[in-house]
């Protein structure tokens, strides 16, 4: 029988004491119970990011107009707040006008249906009375976005409208009966305008009216 103490053996028993040592600092003190992963702080660091990485990532909730705003100028090309408020601002002009002037052919792509039936039947109405409207835009004292939502993957922008118009009404024989020419009145109109999401060209729809004049 070998010595028990000979320095071949003292050695490789330090190796095995070192050893064990170390793999029960990475494994931890089992009992036969828990769950290894559990036990295991670096497999339970990686079943983590395991975990992180595999999460479906929730989309930030748009809640405020200012996030819709900056979403959009991230999704639009070439959407900014300034840029949509002048689009808006030189339909608003073109729509008023062509209304006016009972022409709704040239501004058909650009209001919805609703719209497009109530300035269809009021302009009926106005040619059934032998009357004739005239609009005339002076001048915005202010136009601004006041409200942004989103809503079955479109996106409505409502601008309010503070300008300032000339109307008057005209009957057969092109003499005054509402309104005058010379004295412009202030208006200020709330108007929606609409679009898909998913629709990257610059146009948008006039969808509701609405006026506090």
């Amino acid at each position: 029988m070998g010595n028990p103490f000979d320095p071949f053996n003292l050695i490789l028993f330090l190796i095995a004491v070192v050893g064990f040592i170390r793999l029960r600092m990475i494994l931890g003190r089992r009992t036969g119970n828990e769950d290894p992963l559990r036990q295991n702080k670096y497999a339970s660091r990686v079943s983590a990011d395991i975990e992180s990485l595999t999460k479906p990532k929730e989309k930030k909730s748009l809640k405020t107009k200012e996030d819709i705003l900056l979403f959009l100028s991230s999704e639009l090309p070439g959407f900014s707040s300034e840029s949509f408020v002048d689009g808006a601002s030189n339909a608003y002009e073109m729509i008023l006008k062509n209304y006016a002037d009972g022409d709704l052919k040239t501004i058909k792509n650009i209001i919805s249906k609703d719209v497009y039936d109530g300035f269809n039947e009021a302009i009926k109405e106005r040619k059934n009375k032998n009357k004739r409207l005239v609009n005339e835009l002076i001048s915005f004292d202010k136009s601004d976005i006041i409200d942004a939502k989103i809503e079955r993957k479109n996106v409505l922008l409502t601008v309010e409208f503070y300008s300032r118009i000339i109307t008057y009404v005209l009957d057969g024989n092109d003499q005054i009966i509402e309104g005058s020419k010379d004295n412009p009145i202030s208006v200020i109109d709330q108007w929606t305008f609409k679009k898909a999401l998913k629709d990257k060209s610059p146009s948008w729809q006039l969808i509701s009216t609405q006026s506090e004049s």
